[in-house]
């Protein structure tokens, strides 16, 4: 019992440091949808979206803070050109959130104040309760910041209420109860996280682990350790479900371990520490190891075990010393001394008791630290039979204890008075002293006695829930079995009565032969058929696996392309724009065939005259013709595979978009046609032609530098086709190439 403050300390130091949760869209899926999205308000949100993911990225850099002070900026811009208020706000907003995390509250307080004015001007009620939020994290954790978190937040919880933005009132809930458990508060605690709760759980929001922790949490300051096992539990096994695995879980895997030491079930409580720790050294928080390792020493004091203590207690300050932190090095000087007193070393405690003593003048009375001060050195004095010298830490222990009402203090403290009373031979104050501890003693068994009744009825409860529920299974285990032992007899009697009907026109030995036969043979026919299963089975295995890699590659390309794009929008220079747009139609036009493999049912094949038609109208969209440039097309049916099917897409590719890009000059209309018909025997003819400028005078293809002309020259000797080019009113890009496999089939859509 003399530790247990020490615990609960530890674990609003842990609190304090939990961010909570939350889910941030991956970078690609906002890249893809960004790429997508036309100049619109949508956009304007994506940049906001893509802005505030750089800000809230785990570990984010300088860089990051700056990626997302360029894309709000873009938000801001084109939420001004199409008026849209609300993504005016929101930007103002986000924008502050950047200046406070870069360091600059001086200027985050500003936007925020001008977010705050914007948005009650144009009457946005969400954005005016963001605001109110944002207000808050400008403040720390005094108990005068705390005032001002608790006002910012109550001014914003009616605006979402009123707006119908129910996530957000509950959330802002979670926070108010928070900030009241700092204050003691715990009554106002309890009815706003209880509210939040409810609200979440009107709504079906499953991330409920953090307001379920801080219930938990609340319900174990006020001494309710069942109600505070209940929630404890419950956010377990919320964060299990929804697979938080943050500094989040560290948290409420510590405090439910301090409810179970609270309720003496040390083995929980191990075992709940360790489940902590293995998160906070999963993210290598210093801190959260520190004071979790703390708590484990406290656990292997009360269950005797000093060498472990030692050992552990050891290893923490030589890992992840306290340096500067006064209490922590309070804290650890109080287990070492404590430690080497239950081992009855006392030269070795003296040491700890002399640093203790050193912090004395200034902490002995101070609340937090009172009892690492006082209680040591009051059993150190009693144990090296400095009696005397323990009375005046005796007597501030008392007055503090008594001034917090702490039942366990008081105890302590007045059954060390009685010993050392009785040590000097004061045996009337030594048996005065004696009474109150026992009265005070008694008192505290009674309340752990309630606790333990509390405890085992809720563990009663639970027992009889989850024997009811074995019980419903075990009835209807039962009546399956029933009507599976009613349906084999009547299957038998069945099978019996046409046996012997079969019997009565049969030979015993005939019968004896053709039942063997008939054994073997369904034994074969089984066999058969299970072959038969696992080989289609596989089949179907193969083409999964075949369509998920098609799948994956054109989600690959599609990436690349959004990769390509947003390193397109920090380019000023046009060749190299020019060639990342180039890039992305080629890698567009491979995308397009591995699109097609995986929506067909003929995994083998493409067929060329769909292909064709869709790349043409990607192409017409990329290039905004705007209708100048007319297409006719004459396509026989031809099914192609992958080999064939990506040079002669790239080559189309590079065709079309050159006739698009130079063949028509000055707003100049045209067409452009392309042809793919059976050329002899065994061969086919791709042409792509225009009626455009055509090439300049002595124009060498096999001479030229261009890309283009070069990856089409490759691509056809890929093919093993011919390549030309003539240029008769226009130009015409011709191939003649033999398909490795013919067929006028049409592939499934």
């Amino acid at each position: 019992m003399r530790v247990l403050i020490c615990l609960f300390l530890l674990s609003v130091m842990v609190s304090l440091r939990s961010a909570s949760a939350q889910t941030a869209r991956s970078l690609a899926t906002l890249q893809q949808k960004l790429q997508e999205s036309k100049p619109d308000t949508a956009k304007a949100n994506l940049l906001i979206d893509m802005g505030r993911y750089y800000l809230n990225k785990p570990g984010e850099t300088a860089n990051d803070l700056d990626s997302a002070l360029l894309l709000n900026r873009q938000a801001r811009h084109l939420s001004l050109a199409l008026k849209y208020n609300t993504g005016i706000g929101k930007s103002i907003l986000l924008e502050s959130q950047i200046y406070r995390e870069k360091g600059n509250k001086f200027k985050a307080r500003q936007l925020t104040e001008t977010a705050l004015q914007f948005a009650t001007k144009h009457h946005l009620l969400k954005e005016i309760a963001d605001a109110y939020l944002a207000f808050t994290d400008l403040y720390g954790i005094e108990y005068s910041d705390i005032e001002e978190r608790i006002k910012y937040t109550e001014n914003a919880i009616p605006l979402y209420k009123q707006g119908g933005y129910k996530k957000e009132q509950a959330g802002a809930l979670k926070s108010l109860g928070d900030y009241y458990q700092l204050q003691a508060e715990n009554t106002k605690a309890v009815k706003a996280l209880e509210e939040a709760l409810a609200i979440y759980q009107s709504i079906n929001f499953k991330e409920v682990q953090g307001v379920c922790d801080l219930l938990g949490y609340v319900y174990a300051r006020i001494g309710n350790d069942v109600l505070a096992l209940k929630y404890g539990l419950m956010a377990v096994k919320t964060a299990e479900q929804v697979r938080d695995t943050s500094m989040q879980f560290c948290t409420i895997c510590n405090r439910l371990a301090i409810t179970y030491y609270s309720l003496k079930k040390n083995d929980l409580a191990e075992y709940y520490y360790h489940k902590a720790l293995k998160t906070a050294l999963r993210y290598n928080d210093a801190g959260a190891i520190q004071q979790i390792k703390f708590n484990l020493v406290v656990l292997l004091i009360r269950v005797h075990k000093p060498e472990r203590s030692l050992a552990m207690l050891t290893d923490v300050i030589k890992n992840y010393p306290p340096n500067d932190n006064i209490k922590l090095n309070i804290t650890s000087l109080y287990l070492f001394a404590t430690i080497y007193m239950d081992m009855k070393q006392l030269p070795k405690a003296k040491r700890y008791i002399d640093s203790l003593l050193s912090y004395y003048k200034e902490y002995g009375k101070d609340f937090g630290s009172s009892n690492f001060l006082n209680q040591p050195i009051i059993r150190y004095y009693f144990l090296s039979r400095q009696f005397t010298k323990a009375y005046p830490y005796l007597k501030i222990n008392d007055s503090l204890a008594r001034f917090r009402h702490s039942l366990i203090t008081i105890a302590t403290n007045e059954q060390n008075w009685a010993k050392v009373d009785s040590a000097l031979g004061n045996h009337l104050s030594a048996l005065q002293h004696y009474e109150e501890y026992k009265i005070v003693s008694d008192s505290l068994k009674s309340i752990d006695q309630k606790k333990q009744m509390s405890f085992l009825q809720y563990q009663f409860d639970i027992d009889n829930k989850n024997q009811d529920i074995l019980v419903l299974k075990q009835k209807g285990q039962l009546q399956q079995n029933r009507i599976h032992t009613e349906s084999i007899i009547r299957n038998a009697v069945i099978g019996g009565l046409i046996i012997l009907i079969i019997f009565s026109g049969l030979i015993y030995s005939r019968y004896y032969t053709k039942k063997r036969s008939n054994d073997l043979l369904t034994i074969k026919q089984t066999e058969i058929n299970n072959q038969n299963e696992l080989l289609r089975k596989l089949l179907n295995d193969k083409e999964w696996l075949l369509k998920e890699i098609h799948h994956r590659v054109k989600n690959n390309l599609q990436i690349v392309i959004s990769l390509l794009n947003t390193q397109s929008a920090y380019l000023d220079n046009e060749d190299a724009l020019f060639a990342i747009r180039n890039s992305q139609h080629r890698m567009n036009a491979i995308s397009l065939i591995h699109q097609k493999l995986y929506q067909s049912e003929n995994l083998a094949a493409i067929d060329m005259s769909v292909y064709i038609n869709e790349l043409i109208d990607y192409l017409q969209e990329s290039f905004d013709t705007d209708k100048r440039v007319t297409y006719l097309m004459d396509v026989e049916p031809l099914c192609l595979d992958v080999g064939q099917a990506v040079p002669l897409g790239l080559i189309l590719n590079e065709a079309i978009s050159n006739a698009m890009k130079y063949a028509f000059v000055a707003g100049q209309k045209g067409r452009i046609i392309i042809s793919l018909q059976p050329y002899g025997e065994s061969r086919y003819q791709l042409n792509i032609a225009d009626n455009g400028v055509g090439l300049p005078e002595g124009f060498d293809p096999l001479q030229s530098s261009s890309l283009g002309m070069s990856l089409m020259q490759g691509l056809a000797d890929q093919l093993e086709g011919d390549f030309k080019l003539t240029t008769e009113k226009g130009l015409n890009v011709c191939i003649i190439f033999k398909p490795e496999s013919i067929t006028t089939d049409k592939i499934p859509a």
